[in-house]
């Protein structure tokens, strides 16, 4: 059996991370009035949800080509 995921297993783990990344990010921007650190946290989480989403893009499962 190889170590190397499969292509659907990183699909399923990039969307996993940015699901939780999206929760967070939810739950700080609920709050009226956001730290500094917070305003730091809420543009790295927002980065790192972009780059889940452009890799879960490429791993798409149902993707062709």
């Amino acid at each position: 059996m190889s170590n190397e995921k499969s292509q659907e297993e990183l699909f399923k783990e990039a969307q996993s991370r940015h699901t939780s990344l999206d929760r967070r990010l939810q739950m700080l921007l609920k709050k009226p009035f956001l730290s500094e650190d917070e305003e730091v946290e809420v543009r790295e989480l927002k980065k790192k949800k972009l780059f889940y989403k452009d890799l879960m893009e490429k791993l798409r499962p149902d993707q062709k080509g």
